[in-house]
C-alpha cells in the first residue's frame, strides 16, 4: 500500500486533499511541512502532500522554503476546496468564546467573519487545524474554540457552531505531491523552478524571463521570496507550461542557468489548472 506523509494530527486539510486524490493508503502524520519533506528525503514515505497556496491568501512560506532548500521534487498538484467551520465543545454558546485556535492561513481566510462576529476574541496560531481541535478537546472549556474542516467535529467529538466561514463560496487551495522523482512528460505539463540572481541591476529579471518569452513558453506564476541572506535579497519562483525534458523548455532553462547564480528545477508534473 502507498505510504503518504501528511500534516498532522489526524483530520488536517493536507490529509483530506491526499485522501481525495489517493483514497485508501498508509497515511503517516507529521507535525510540520518541513518534517514531511524530510520524511520524503529519507524514504520514510513514498509521497508527501503539503499546501502551497490558497485562492485567497497566496503562498505558504514554509512550503516554498522546503522546495528551495530541500531535496524533494514535485510529482503532482492537487486542487482542493477548503471549507472552514468553527468548532467547540458541545453546549458552547458563541458569546462564551474568548480564544480561537487555528493555523495562520485559516485565520487569514476567515478574516471577514472573525472581524464581524468575534472582533475581541484572542487568535492563537498553532501548527495545524487538527492540532487546534486537539487542544480544544484537552481544555474542555467553552471559552476555547477552533477553526478547521468540519470533519474534525466527528473525529474529536466537537460541535460545529458556524459553517463555511471562509469568506468565499469557492476557496480552492493548491497542494503539492512531493516525491524523490518528478513525473514523466504527458504532453500537458507544468514545471516549477526557483532561481537566484547574484547581481542586482535594472532589467536582469526581464532578461531572465525573456528566455521563456522568446520561445513562446507561457509563465503561469512568478513570485519572489526573501533569500534570508540580506534585506532586499530574493529568490524567484516560476511556474511555466511544459516539461523540462521538452527541447524548447530545456533550451530556456539553459539560458536561465547562464544568467543566474542558482537555478533549481523543482519538478515537472501534469497540469491540473
Amino acid at each position: 500500500m502507498l505510504k503518504i506523509g501528511v500534516l498532522g494530527p489526524r483530520g488536517t486539510y493536507s490529509e483530506l486533499a491526499a485522501r481525495a486524490r489517493f483514497g485508501d493508503a498508509d497515511y503517516v502524520w507529521y507535525p510540520s511541512i518541513t518534517d514531511i519533506g524530510r520524511a520524503v528525503e529519507r524514504a520514510e514515505v513514498e509521497l508527501g502532500v503539503v499546501p502551497l497556496e490558497s485562492l485567497r491568501e497566496g503562498s505558504v512560506g514554509e512550503s516554498l522554503d522546503l522546495l528551495a532548500w530541500g531535496n524533494v521534487k514535485i510529482r503532482e498538484e492537487i486542487g482542493y476546496p477548503i471549507s472552514v467551520s468553527l468548532l467547540a465543545v458541545p453546549g458552547t454558546r458563541p458569546e462564551q468564546i474568548t480564544q480561537l485556535l487555528s493555523h495562520p492561513q485559516v485565520f487569514a481566510q476567515c478574516r471577514e467573519f472573525l472581524s464581524r462576529r468575534f472582533p475581541r476574541v484572542e487568535l492563537v496560531e498553532v501548527s495545524s487545524t487538527a492540532r487546534a481541535a486537539e487542544q480544544v478537546v484537552k481544555a474542555r472549556r467553552p471559552q476555547i474554540a477552533s477553526l478547521g474542516p468540519p470533519n474534525l467535529a466527528q473525529i474529536y467529538g466537537l460541535e460545529v457552531l458556524f459553517s463555511d466561514i471562509q469568506g468565499e463560496e469557492i476557496n480552492l487551495t493548491r497542494f503539492l505531491v512531493l516525491a524523490l522523482q518528478d513525473s514523466p512528460p504527458t504532453g500537458y505539463d507544468k514545471t516549477s523552478i526557483v532561481f537566484y540572481t547574484a547581481e542586482d541591476r535594472p532589467g536582469i529579471l526581464w532578461e531572465i524571463l525573456g528566455e521563456f518569452a522568446s520561445r513562446k513558453i507561457n509563465l503561469t506564476k512568478v513570485e519572489s521570496r526573501p533569500s534570508k541572506k540580506a534585506l532586499g535579497d530574493y529568490l524567484f519562483f516560476v511556474d511555466f507550461e511544459g516539461h523540462h525534458q521538452e527541447e524548447r523548455c530545456r533550451e530556456a532553462l539553459e539560458g536561465v542557468r547562464r544568467k543566474t547564480a542558482m537555478l533549481k528545477i523543482l519538478g515537472s508534473y501534469p497540469r491540473r489548472f
